[in-house]
């Protein structure tokens, strides 16, 4: 048939690189549950009413994925499920901590770190002490890059901060454009930010103001300073000033910075913005774990008013970042069981069923091929042991195990070997 067609922004993975995901998944997922987060399921399809309900995502809802005469479309985030799931089952228990890990798409351009079928890992707290349930999820966010070895830098920001600068330099009436150009500052500079302001008729005083609280630099609690003198009064950095003292109390190992520039997700973030960025570069300025505070999402689809805060880890950038398609890890199997003749498969099959019993991931020969090639086959796939069974081997109850890496072989029952293989790995 020729060419065979292939959708953009959507991509195979090898076996390695599946792998390499799964592991990733399973390192996320360990440390949400050890936080106390709770799996929920949402379908990957929901309604296009509920997609676009009162611009649940804003602006970007021409990026949601719709199915043809289905009145539905592919989710978009795991949040949106989250605050219709909560609004049809009202009886959880509050503060309600939740973590999603699945596939979502968006209609956007297919790009380098940007795809249209990709994974995210999110948690969720509804309910609950603002400043306490902000500093939970971003350090549950934090531990779980921490745990997958990234090194990463957590810009936060808060829209009561940006509301109040907007305030002050009266400009609320544009300050969904005004936040929007803020927003690009790591991708187009500081310069990039005055000309666009410009451009959008905003006035030269307010610009300077804006460029201002925009450059603002020194630590965290300089910045705080900063920030009470440009805007008047100390109440809108309350929130942020007391979460970043918070997140004092807890193991973090990145960098957790307060940043005037992070401007995102101004349809429906009410307070607490985050961007998370790695130190090696490699992301570029991509947000490689995103999320902010909400007080409005839920009562979208329902008479109650739930606040919220969420932070979301972006998997296939991270994957991306860590050159993940080099992973070397091939397979699952701990051991390869080998036979010599076709008479000696069902006792390799005996034997191989016996290791997975004791725990052993045993991969067998399914092929009528000589032990040479099989020998060849398991060194491919990286396979540490090959149990190698032949009428010997099938008389005595025992298989013959060799050490791929030393070529060391000695008999052994399936006990032993599976003890010998555990303390191999």
């Amino acid at each position: 048939m020729g060419e065979i067609p292939f959708p953009r922004g959507v991509r195979d993975l090898m076996p390695n690189e599946a792998i390499a995901r799964n592991y990733m998944l399973e390192r996320i997922e360990r440390v949400y549950r050890s936080f106390g987060f709770l799996p929920i399921s949402t379908p990957c399809i929901e309604s296009l009413e509920v997609l676009k309900a009162k611009d649940v995502i804003g602006e970007e809802n021409k990026l949601i994925f719709e199915l043809k005469d289905q009145n539905n479309g592919l989710r978009y985030d795991h949040t949106v499920g989250l605050a219709r799931y909560i609004s049809m089952h009202n009886s959880m228990p509050l503060p309600f901590k939740r973590y999603a890990i699945g596939p979502v798409w968006r209609m956007d351009e297919p790009q380098r770190l940007r795809l249209r079928e990709f994974w995210q890992a999110d948690v969720d707290i509804l309910g609950g002490d603002p400043v306490q349930a902000d500093a939970e999820a971003i350090a549950a966010g934090a531990a779980a890059l921490d745990a997958l070895g990234i090194d990463y830098t957590m810009r936060i920001n808060s829209r009561q901060i940006v509301d109040a600068l907007m305030a002050k330099l009266g400009v609320e009436s544009e300050a969904s454009t005004v936040m929007r150009i803020m927003d690009k500052a790591d991708k187009i500079g500081m310069d990039g930010v005055a000309k666009e302001l410009e451009k959008a008729g905003i006035s030269g005083d307010v610009i300077d103001g804006i460029i201002a609280f925009v450059g603002i630099k020194g630590s965290n609690g300089e910045k705080i300073k900063q920030i009470d003198n440009m805007v008047g009064n100390s109440d809108s950095t309350s929130e942020i000033s007391e979460t970043i003292k918070m997140l004092g109390k807890y193991p973090i190992k990145g960098k957790i910075v307060i940043d005037t520039s992070v401007v995102r997700g101004i349809d429906y973030y009410t307070g607490i913005v985050i961007e998370t960025t790695d130190n090696t570069g490699k992301g570029g300025t991509s947000s490689i774990c995103s999320g902010g505070r909400y007080e409005n999402l839920v009562s979208r689809f329902s008479d109650t008013k739930l606040p919220g805060v969420g932070l979301s880890i972006g998997i296939d950038r991270v994957l991306d970042i860590i050159n993940f398609s080099s992973s070397e890890k091939r397979t699952y199997a701990d051991v390869f069981v080998a036979w010599i003749k076709e008479q000696n498969y069902e006792y390799a099959l005996k034997s191989a069923i016996g290791l997975r019993n004791l725990g052993i991931n045993a991969d067998i020969n399914n092929a009528n091929r000589n032990i040479s090639n099989q020998l060849s086959y398991a060194s491919s796939l990286g396979i540490p042991y090959v149990a190698i069974v032949g009428n010997s081997e099938q008389e005595k109850e025992v298989v013959k195990l060799r050490d791929m890496e030393s070529g060391s072989e000695e008999e052994l029952g399936l006990e032993e070997a599976a003890k010998r293989i555990s303390q191999g790995l």
